[in-house]
């Protein structure tokens, strides 16, 4: 395996060599942040361009195995004035957050291979996603495009309007009813190889009906992707009750419709949660308060409207942040508490004779959300270490010569050969585009203070990493775009309740302008939910179909709706 990444990283280099190539050219679907940066404004390791020299791709790789192990030291975060919470905890950010943030990552990007194990950017790494922030992960290419997402609406006909759920199934089969269509389909697929995964006639349920297979990661995101589902499909049901009367020959272009006007709504309060919830949770305020203004202040015009790439800078750099937040156990439901391990292993690719996923799965939303005065889950403080399963050496197994397991590694390496900018250049080009946004901030104005504070944390736990002194330089010159925004907002007055200014202008920039335009994709320039949703709805009806809908601005609110409009107030296992 070491040998072949080698060879790989040999070859992009060479071709990028020999054609004049920037990185971004040889990674379809993606592009720099704020342009190309030179050779000179790129990532180094020890004065050293990864992408100009593959002789020296062992030394990066190393590197980053022992940055990866000065990131296994716990924080020593602040207490918070109420006791009963742990440090490491925040409290802004209940870990409900943590997921929505990884379902907009996967609606955003879409890589048909991770750039750490791969070696190059190229094809093999290119990114598919063509349509930002309008759902395809959920919606794939609608009923006629991806027919098997969705359920046939009646026996005598083939209209498809609704997303498919697959049943829940009781771990305590004692006769219990409840509300059985709570995970996400799952099907179990003839294997044309002959190797069988079935346990005692058990069938295992190898494949999942997603638009995007990532969708069933863990348990948590599946179940955040069934909540969506359901949610469509309690739209349509709205729709449905909206249409005028039809005769036959009329009833396969109205279930177009009512798809179309019920994903039209979806996407728009989807949206509204990103903008007015998510966003103000996990970006810095002051970047925030500019941001979601009525005109944002972009700097990075870099794209046309036509051509929407994801910059590197965002996909393997800032969004990182929220592998920080992942949590070690969760408090599911009522009945159940789970550690990451377990979460990490329920998915249908690595426990697939234990699907559908029971009772003590079904995520019951207030334990993620603040819901009614509830106490959730909260996330991880944002800074340099991630949970310990993270590091799970069978989720996330070694690829090369270093044998380092985990996601912290894949993610530092992946920033090192995506030929990103360095975070000097970065500073220096945004304080130079927008100072007001830069020069509030001491580790980002001043770059002798930002090096004096890395090369003190670096040194700080020789222990974990034996980072030696040739290491600490490079990394306190140069430090990995990803490790750098984690370290931003450890240090950074926040002390990690949010991402800090660099961070957040990255994470801004990409997801405010992704949200501009899908709504100009959509066709709607109302900024209130209830004027836009009245919108799609005349564009089928005569009739506002949505009108009983409220200004969902929450997680919180659109659990609340979906649990109503789905007869899930009083759902067994609990929904609420």
């Amino acid at each position: 395996m070491a040998a072949r990444s080698a060879d790989a990283s040999r070859r992009a280099c060479s071709i990028a060599r020999a054609g004049n190539i920037t990185p971004s050219d040889a990674a379809p679907g993606f592009r720099h942040f704020l342009g190309n940066p030179q050779p000179s404004q790129r990532f180094r390791v020890f004065g050293i361009d990864p992408l100009n020299s593959p002789e020296h791709l062992p030394r990066v790789r190393a590197l980053m195995n022992r940055l990866s192990r000065r990131m296994d030291a716990e924080i020593r975060w602040p207490a918070h004035a109420d006791g009963s919470i742990a440090r490491w905890e925040n409290p802004s950010i209940p870990s409900g957050y943590t997921y929505l943030l990884q379902f907009v990552a996967h609606d955003l990007v879409h890589s048909t291979m991770p750039l750490s194990i791969v070696g190059e950017l190229g094809s093999a790494v290119a990114n598919a996603r063509r349509a930002p922030l309008l759902l395809e992960s959920l919606y794939g290419h609608g009923p006629v495009g991806s027919p098997h997402l969705y359920a046939l609406d009646a026996p005598s006909d083939d209209r498809r309007t609704k997303l498919r759920l697959g049943r829940m199934r009781w771990k305590e089969a004692n006769g219990q009813t409840g509300c059985p269509f709570r995970d996400i389909a799952r099907t179990y697929a003839e294997n044309l190889t002959g190797i069988e995964r079935n346990v005692r006639g058990r069938a295992a349920l190898t494949d999942t009906v997603l638009a995007d297979a990532r969708n069933d990661d863990h348990a948590i995101i599946s179940q955040l992707t069934a909540l969506l589902a359901t949610l469509h499909n309690g739209l349509v049901d709205l729709a449905r009750r909206g249409e005028p009367v039809s005769e036959a020959n009329g009833r396969f272009a109205a279930a177009f419709k009512r798809f179309l006007c019920a994903r039209d709504a979806l996407i728009a309060i989807y949206h509204n949660i990103v903008r007015n919830d998510l966003m103000r949770r996990v970006i810095h305020p002051e970047i925030y308060a500019a941001y979601s203004s009525e005109v944002p202040p972009l700097m990075d015009q870099s794209h046309g409207e036509d051509d929407w790439r994801i910059p590197l800078e965002f996909s393997h750099g800032a969004f990182r942040f929220g592998h920080a937040m992942v949590r070690p156990e969760y408090r599911i439901n009522d009945l159940s508490t789970h550690d990451l391990n377990n979460t990490l292993e329920k998915t249908s690719t690595n426990d697939p004779v234990n699907m559908p996923l029971d009772e003590t799965w079904m995520v019951q939303w207030s334990r993620f959300f603040e819901i009614r005065g509830s106490r959730p889950n909260f996330s991880r403080r944002i800074g340099p270490y991630l949970s310990d399963a993270l590091g799970h050496d069978q989720i996330f197994s070694s690829f090369d010569e270093t044998d380092r397991v985990g996601l912290l590694y894949r993610d530092l390496l992946g920033a090192s050969l995506a030929g990103l900018w360095s975070v000097d250049a970065l500073v220096a080009e945004i304080a130079a585009r927008r100072p007001h946004f830069v020069n509030p901030s001491r580790l980002l104005s001043d770059q002798t203070y930002r090096k004096s504070q890395l090369r003190e944390w670096l040194a700080a736990a020789p222990a974990y990493g034996a980072l030696r002194p040739e290491d600490i330089d490079t990394l306190a010159s140069d430090p990995p775009l990803p490790f750098f925004v984690l370290f931003e907002a450890m240090q950074e007055p926040q002390e990690g309740f949010c991402l800090g200014r660099l961070g957040s202008i990255i994470v801004s920039e990409v997801v405010f302008a992704a949200l501009a335009g899908a709504r100009g994709s959509l066709g709607c320039e109302h900024d209130a939910l209830t004027d836009q949703l009245a919108h799609f709805s005349r564009r089928y009806y005569v009739r506002n179909v949505f009108s009983e809908i409220p200004e969902i601005q929450s997680m919180a609110q659109l659990v609340e709706f979906t649990a109503g409009i789905a007869g899930l107030e009083h759902a067994v296992p609990a929904f609420l």
